[in-house]
């Protein structure tokens, strides 16, 4: 436990994400959507109706969304330039038959969108796309594939059940056998990858980038913006109640909210008493802060100088929690947040 403790800490300071650029308000800032399910009834946590994703695509085109390949988005935070407003990228995870609903609309409007794969599933069971239906899509020139895994376990939570070493060579056996089978029904070799349940660690995030992957994309519902890390990438997902079009307008509109660094650090931590704070660029914009627990709700936070915090620590006790930072930027009278996640 000491060597891991060593590595743990070591990895804080890597994974904190610090402002490069120096600028008064963000230019614009990206929303990336994540879909599952289309249509399927039997799954209404995971799906969203043909009729609602109808009218998101429309909506997008209507109000002049610029809906830009994942890789646009990337090569802003790689170059650390601001984003343009109303900058959207679309992105399909799993790799459901349903997905081929989707395929039409996207074309008919032209939008590129990337296809997070579940290796192991594809082209095998029932549920997943055939090997025509991924010839298919592979044909659209806007298409990009990415690495959901070989086989979609909670891997963030298995670091708890094994010795360090041992974690990280089932990580690097799972996505290297993805990227084969992947790359032998797409005849693309994924550069990213998203985290299958959205849930990571930094020991996680550290193996995939020695694997060489540009990009890894979690699903925090959050926008991206200049100080994004490419590493630790949120989408906002369009799922269940989550993907009714007041809620799709609302998605959009939520800004990202200016954290340089935070406390707790993201992922696996040690104890389950937490101090929560977050330092934030531009405080003098922001007001009405409150901070998320999924385990607790909503809590009104204290905000002193560029910092946003909890006046006390707290006590969790489930082994999954995601935090969010919110405040209302007077501004552009809009709300911001930044999210992560912590096991413990």
């Amino acid at each position: 436990m000491s060597s891991r403790k060593t590595i743990f800490s070591s990895l804080i300071t890597a994974f904190t994400i610090t402002a490069l650029l120096s600028c008064k308000a963000f230019a614009g800032y990206a929303t990336i959507l994540i879909y599952h399910k289309f249509g399927e009834k039997n799954s209404p946590s995971t799906s969203v109706s043909i009729k609602d994703f109808k009218k998101q695509m429309a909506y997008l085109k209507n109000h002049r969304y610029k809906v830009v390949p994942l890789k646009t988005i990337v090569d802003y935070l790689y170059k650390k330039q601001p984003i343009p407003d109303k900058t959207v990228a679309i992105t399909i995870d799993d790799g459901y038959r349903s997905t081929m609903k989707a395929f039409k609309i996207l074309k008919k409007y032209g939008y590129p969108f990337t296809l997070f794969l579940y290796a192991e599933g594809i082209a095998r069971f029932p549920a997943y796309l055939t090997k025509e239906e991924l010839k298919e899509i592979a044909k659209y020139p806007k298409v990009t594939f990415g690495n959901h895994s070989y086989k979609h376990l909670r891997f963030a939570k298995m670091i708890k059940t094994m010795p360090l070493d041992k974690y990280v060579k089932m990580i690097e056996e799972d996505t290297l056998k993805a990227q084969k089978r992947i790359e032998k029904l797409t005849g693309q070799k994924p550069e990213i990858y998203a985290f299958p349940y959205g849930e990571y660690n930094r020991v996680y995030i550290k193996t995939l980038k020695k694997l060489g992957f540009k990009a890894l994309f979690s699903q925090d519902d959050a926008a991206v913006s200049y100080l994004t890390s490419p590493f630790f990438i949120p989408r906002k997902p369009v799922v269940g109640s989550w993907s009714k079009m007041k809620r799709f307008k609302k998605m959009l509109k939520k800004e990202p909210l200016p954290v340089i660094k935070h406390t707790p650090p993201i992922g696996y931590i040690n104890n389950n008493t937490i101090n929560i704070e977050a330092v934030i660029e531009n405080p003098e914009d922001y007001k009405n802060c409150q901070i998320y627990i999924s385990e607790k709700g909503w809590t009104k936070a204290e905000k002193y100088k560029n910092r946003v915090k909890l006046t006390k620590p707290i006590k969790i006790n489930r082994w999954k929690n995601r935090i969010s930072v919110e405040c209302y930027n007077k501004k552009t009278k809009r709300f911001a947040n930044y999210i992560w996640m912590i096991i413990h």
